[in-house]
């Protein structure tokens, strides 16, 4: 009798243990993998796909048995929405589990005979969340895909070092961060190839080819990321031979603002120069980039405006920092707006 009582407690003890193991069971951490090429509508890449790459290049899902965090900024409760399916019921027809099939393949992704469906019953439009935007979740093997209401699955994968390689390809993405901006402005064959290439106007309504070939996609998306982190650091400063480098935010109107390179010598202000700017207007915006090399000798600025009708350069310039601490131009390019033909002229100076 008291070894079925002691094996009875034995028992308890090990159901309780299970229980509070699986209660506390570690959450699962998924991170962006990419952005399907294609859509299950069918038809051409657009700029949507662009613009979903650039918004969850970076985000995580946090997955528990009572919710699905997305990257802290908001919370699908879980519980009930979530259920296994099969993907004929959750389709309907064996006409769309084909589309879906046909696109899950093309991205390497295997659709499994059952998934895990963790629905979206969010309506708050100004949620980041949405069900409008961020649709219902499907766990299929080791990949969780969403899919937008344009048809484009966003993959997000748990093994982060192998398959986040294949992001890295994205354009403005594959770039490591730098402060000091983008090494592409250092050649001023960038004018020429920018004029040639990103004749599409700023409106929304082009070719995706003709946006994905022009290099200001990249510098975009990549200078966006630049920005972001510079708001985010209170004082961003370099030190070079006793010389202070910092940079400085100039807000002029709502939609314009300069970022400034100050140059210090013995605590005293010696130059300063505009290396950033960002003029955002009804009918056109106007956009300043740069690049400081690692020694602090040499800064490369490009300005471009984008209409309604078109993308060109304004001017490139080339400064040189000498040992006094001061800015001097050594070389400059400007250019005239693009004409009826579609031909920008530009002169040296």
């Amino acid at each position: 009798m008291k070894l079925e009582k002691i094996f009875l407690k034995i028992i308890a003890v090990l159901f309780l243990l299970i229980n509070i193991a699986y209660a506390t069971e570690p959450p699962e951490t998924w991170y962006f993998y990419k952005v399907s090429k294609n859509t299950v509508l069918g038809g051409e890449p657009t700029f949507e796909r662009e613009r979903l790459i650039y918004r969850y290049w970076q985000t995580k899902l946090t997955i528990t048995d009572k919710e699905v965090v997305i990257d802290k900024a908001c919370t699908i409760p879980e519980g009930a929405m979530n259920e296994i399916v099969t993907p004929l019921s959750y389709w309907k027809s064996p006409e769309q589990v084909e589309k879906y099939q046909k696109i899950f393949s093309e991205e390497k992704i295997p659709l499994e005979n059952q998934i895990q469906i963790i629905k979206n019953n969010l309506n708050d439009k100004d949620s980041p969340c949405s069900k409008k935007d961020f649709t219902d979740l499907i766990k299929t093997g080791n990949f969780m895909v969403f899919m937008t209401k344009r048809g484009y699955l966003v993959i997000f994968s748990k093994n982060l070092e192998k398959d986040r390689l294949s992001s890295a390809t994205y354009r403005g993405l594959n770039q490591p961060l730098n402060l000091l901006g983008h090494p592409m402005l250092s050649d001023k064959k960038i004018v020429k190839k920018i004029n040639k290439e990103c004749d599409y106007p700023d409106d929304g309504y082009y070719e995706y080819d003709s946006y994905n070939k022009c290099p200001l996609t990249e510098l975009g998306i990549y200078f966006a990321s630049v920005i972001n982190k510079l708001d985010a650091e209170k004082e961003y400063s370099f030190e070079n031979n006793k010389d202070k480098y910092y940079f400085t935010r100039n807000q002029i109107k709502e939609f314009e603002y300069e970022i400034y390179l100050n140059i210090e010598k013995n605590n005293k202000l010696i130059d300063r120069l505009p290396i950033y700017k960002e003029n955002i207007l009804e009918s056109a915006a106007f956009i300043q980039y740069y690049y400081i090399d690692n020694e602090f000798k040499n800064i490369w600025l490009l300005n471009y405006v984008g209409d309604d009708s078109t993308h060109d350069i304004e001017k490139w310039r080339h400064y040189k920092i000498d040992n006094t601490g001061h800015f001097k131009l050594l070389e400059s390019i400007s250019c005239e707006h693009r004409n009826r033909k579609g031909i920008v002229k530009c002169h040296n100076g």
